[in-house]
């Protein structure tokens, strides 16, 4: 693109998420201060429709922003911004406050995220198998059931059901946590699995059927990624949104939030990768996102574990505006675990 067809593109895009209607080449030509005259405008975005960034909703309209319209223009936003002084002063309540739990840290950063940005918020918990065991818990329930208890080293718990199919002693379940706790105490999880089947090999007999149970309780914990927790709050503020006046469209986006395993599944795609990312529409591959845009980053909780937070709204968000803010509130979480 020239630099006419990249000023009058933005343009369209910034007019529209505001406005949400086609924006006709009048109203880019004032924005331009009339520089432009409306003829060279719609030549120039009848250009920009045959590249397919704008499509023409009707006969005789303004033109829409397509998909690929979007990905050029959060493509070209400055990598670096700062929220504005409410949104800091929002996210600065967080900071102030002192958490027990890592749990509560993850719902709080969803609410405020939620009310801050006016979007539906997402707080994903860090994927199991990154983060450090600190110590386990055997709670005997019945003569052939216990409850296992694994606490990280951030303070997650991760709690089990186990059916021992026999009777083992409270004194056995009290040597193999005092074991576990001093020989695998800061070891990731996906090498305590490893270890366990190793001290299998070589442990005494009285603890061979308790390592088999531990293990397939790590097998399950760390096996289901796509299980484990995921805040989400408000919702309900994409009711009264121009996309989602069609209320069948607003209860497709409703199953998507409510289908956490698949929500989860896709983010992890993310997961990996530093900064901000930004899903567009189709690129989530969920039914009732089709619409939609996802901004998310990654926050951290000790060296190797990382977790993610973002928001979901309409493909013409302001991410100027929202992106920053996500940015922000990452950082402001892995500051308070740092704290912890």
């Amino acid at each position: 693109m020239n630099d006419r067809e990249r000023s009058v593109l933005e343009l369209i895009v910034e007019n529209y998420i505001v406005f949400a209607e086609p924006i006709g080449s009048i109203t880019i030509s004032k924005a331009m201060k009339k520089k432009v005259s409306s003829a060279t405008i719609r030549n120039t975005m009848s250009e920009l429709e045959e590249l397919g960034f704008l499509y023409k909703p009707h006969a005789v309209a303004g033109r829409v922003p397509t998909p690929k319209a979007f990905r050029y223009y959060v493509n070209s936003l400055p990598a670096s911004g700062v929220p504005g002084k409410k949104e800091l002063k929002a996210l600065e309540t967080l900071s102030r406050l002192r958490y027990a739990y890592t749990e509560e840290v993850m719902a709080d950063a969803s609410r405020v995220l939620a009310a801050i940005s006016r979007c539906p918020s997402i707080v994903v918990e860090p994927r199991v198998d990154t983060m450090l065991f600190k110590e386990v818990e055997f709670v005997r329930l019945s003569r052939d059931t216990i409850l296992i208890v694994f606490v990280t080293t951030s303070g997650m718990v991760h709690r089990r059901f186990v059916d021992t199919g026999e009777d083992i002693e409270q004194g056995v379940l009290d040597e193999m946590k005092h074991y576990m706790n001093e020989r695998f105490s800061g070891m990731p999880f996906y090498a305590l699995k490893e270890n366990i089947i190793k001290d299998m090999r070589k442990d005494r007999e009285n603890f061979q059927a308790l390592y088999r149970k531990i293990q397939d309780a790590l097998d399950v914990l760390v096996g289901e990624e796509e299980k484990r927790e995921i805040y989400i709050e408000g919702a309900s503020k994409m009711i009264g949104i121009p996309e989602f006046s069609d209320v069948e469209k607003l209860k497709d986006l409703f199953k998507a939030l409510e289908n956490k395993e698949r929500l989860i599944q896709l983010l992890d795609r993310y997961l990996s990768e530093e900064g901000i990312n930004v899903i567009l529409g189709s690129e989530s591959d969920m039914k009732g996102m089709e619409g939609m845009s996802i901004i998310t980053s990654a926050y951290r909780i000790g060296q190797n574990s990382y977790g993610l937070l973002g928001i979901i709204g309409p493909m013409r968000m302001n991410y100027s505006r929202l992106i920053p803010i996500v940015g922000y509130t990452a950082r402001a979480v892995t500051d308070l675990f740092k704290l912890m």
